[in-house]
């Protein structure tokens, strides 16, 4: 039985290794096209990722209540710098 698994588990990694790209062979045509006298602008960039600010922020609970001081977790989930369990909320201060 243990010889019958690692067969099965050697031809399934020699099938995953075949799956690799093939070389392909390249096709020339008679006509060429001279890219060197064309000037492409760069692609525009991304704009830049927001400021990441991990600093404590005031908060104001979801469920009411008077605001917290928390540091974010992610998402709208935020740790109040006093203690206790994760505060969700939204920011008050950018």
């Amino acid at each position: 039985m243990k010889i019958f698994i690692l067969m099965i588990l050697v031809i399934a990694t020699a099938g995953c290794a075949t799956l690799g790209t093939a070389p392909e062979t390249q096709v020339t045509s008679g006509s060429t096209v001279a890219a060197a006298g064309i000037d492409f602008a760069p692609a525009p960039s991304a704009a830049p990722f927001p400021d990441q600010n991990i600093g404590p922020r005031i908060i104001m609970p979801v469920t009411g209540g008077a605001p917290v001081i928390g540091i974010p977790l992610g998402g709208d989930m935020y740790l109040p710098v006093t203690g206790g369990a994760p505060v969700i909320g939204m920011p008050i201060t950018p």
